[in-house]
């Protein structure tokens, strides 16, 4: 009987179908970065949180200095130095002792290196992290960088940078980064004269230089007691050396000449990126700038450049923009695509047409709110994890954000009208100073599609400038091939 009458209280509950579902409002409130931060010894930035979900802890350990401090003639040393920080070992033991205690401990350990910091990670169980973090930080602090490890470290290098030009996407990567930010720390790259010089000496001095208290943020959440953790904290950092604090990333002011660029490969596709810089982080046009581009190529499937050159005409199987607002210089829209060689110019043209018609028809209501609320609905996920909001905070610290822009982001957002996005895009998206960035067969490119739909030279009456021929470079040396 009690089954029975269950059984029609279920299905008188039930909708009838699910469209007639109602779902409870979600309501989301950003966290503040004021929740999670505190300081200890004698001010080194903490975000800290509790969370008991699982029996683990996670610190990230995140150090200001890079890829900018490194010496022209030694590209790649910070990067290096970060890598053989977890794998070189320490004052006290190999690197073979340091991975087996790890291991033993069921502790991962990592450390990266990037343009603008050092990043090092340690996961363990909850119920060994002291024993861990000891090992952690003696690896932070002590670190040997074994002969061996260096030398398979360079080995790995070397072998990566063979198969530069092995793709067209590698090549266009590289060209173009060079070409919008010079030779700057951002326009670099290695090479095997660059890895091979690095010395012991080197890392050491790179290590001196940016791990030390003076430049690092630590961010830490997991199953423990915030009072007793920073307790912790505190006397298992206290006396190391507060070191020097680096300078903040330098200005990446370079010029560039608009116009097409190729580099001429015999390969079935040709690769292209559309490429041109922005502004810096805290324009008042950057979430206006944000909506655009979702609408124009950023947002998948529903964006227009991705509609018109893949759904619509079948020239591309990824295809797309990005919007960046830069930290520490400007950013940078760019769109990129392959597509089989004779189809390149016609994919270039169609995306300029899609540049053209958002800068002078307003976009449609529908379109503007999806992208609004497309962005408003990915928001939350940047918080989804106790670990991953308060990386979102160490990134802000460093980028000097402010810390309540994140309480009033969706707000901006909602503000976005079809005006602003009409002059933003007018802003930002100017042909004529814009790089085109070609890698394929030149002279089918060149000829364009079979159906004379459109042709290099029409891209070029758009981006005017000059038609400049990359030289293949050597992917040892970066030098011209042939040279």
């Amino acid at each position: 009987m009690f089954f029975s009458t269950l059984l029609i209280a279920l299905c008188v509950a039930a909708p009838s179908s699910p469209q007639d579902i109602v779902f409870p409002e979600y309501v989301f409130t950003p966290p503040s970065a004021l929740e999670f931060k505190t300081t200890i010894l004698d001010g080194t930035p903490v975000y800290i949180a509790e969370d008991k979900e699982l029996p683990l802890i996670n610190i990230s350990i995140t150090f200001r200095g890079g890829d900018y401090l490194d010496d022209a003639g030694l590209t790649g040393l910070s990067e290096m130095m970060a890598t053989l920080l977890r794998s070189g070992g320490t004052e006290s033991m190999s690197a073979e002792e340091l991975d087996e205690q790890f291991a033993f401990l069921a502790a991962n350990a990592s450390v990266r290196g990037s343009g603008t910091t050092v990043t090092a990670n340690l996961n363990s169980l909850s119920s060994n992290f002291k024993e861990s973090f000891v090992l952690f930080l003696e690896m932070l602090q002590q670190p040997r960088f074994q002969e061996s490890r260096i030398a398979l470290e360079k080995d790995g290098a070397t072998e990566s940078m063979k198969q530069r030009n092995d793709f067209p996407s590698g090549i266009l990567k590289r060209e173009n980064s060079a070409i919008l930010f010079g030779d700057s720390y951002m326009g670099r790259d290695i090479t095997q004269d660059s890895i091979a010089s690095i010395s012991v000496e080197d890392l050491h001095e790179s290590h001196k230089k940016i791990i030390n208290p003076s430049n690092m943020i630590i961010a830490i959440s997991g199953d423990f007691n915030k009072d007793e953790m920073l307790a912790f904290l505190s006397d298992s950092l206290q006396g190391w050396a507060s070191g020097s604090k680096s300078a903040n990333p330098p200005s990446v002011e370079s010029t560039y000449a608009p116009g097409i660029y190729y580099v001429d490969q015999d390969v079935p596709q040709g690769g292209v990126r559309i490429s041109t810089r922005t502004f810096r982080r805290g324009d008042p046009d950057d979430e206006a700038a944000a909506v655009m581009n979702y609408i124009l190529g950023g947002g998948g499937f529903s964006s227009r450049i991705t509609q018109k050159v893949r759904s619509d005409e079948g020239l591309a199987y990824s295809v797309g923009s990005r919007f960046s607002s830069g930290v520490w210089g400007d950013g940078v829209w760019a769109a990129g695509f392959e597509s089989k060689n004779p189809t390149v110019a016609l994919a270039a043209k169609l995306i300029f047409d899609e540049v053209e018609r958002i800068k002078t028809e307003p976009v449609s209501d529908a379109d503007l709110a999806l992208a609004k609320s497309a962005l408003i609905e990915q928001f939350p996920s940047a918080f989804q994890s106790k670990a991953g909001t308060l990386a979102v905070f160490v990134s802000d610290e460093l980028g000097n954000r402010d810390s309540g822009y994140w309480e009033t982001y969706r707000d901006k957002i909602r503000a976005v009208t079809k005006e602003d996005v009409m002059r933003v895009a007018n802003r930002i998206l100017i042909p004529e100073e814009m790089a085109v960035v070609i890698v394929g067969d030149w002279g089918v490119i060149r000829g364009g599609d079979g159906d004379a739909r459109a042709t290099i030279e029409d891209i070029q009456k758009t981006v005017g400038g000059t038609l400049v021929e990359l030289p293949l470079r050597d992917p040892l040396t970066l030098e011209v091939v042939g040279e």
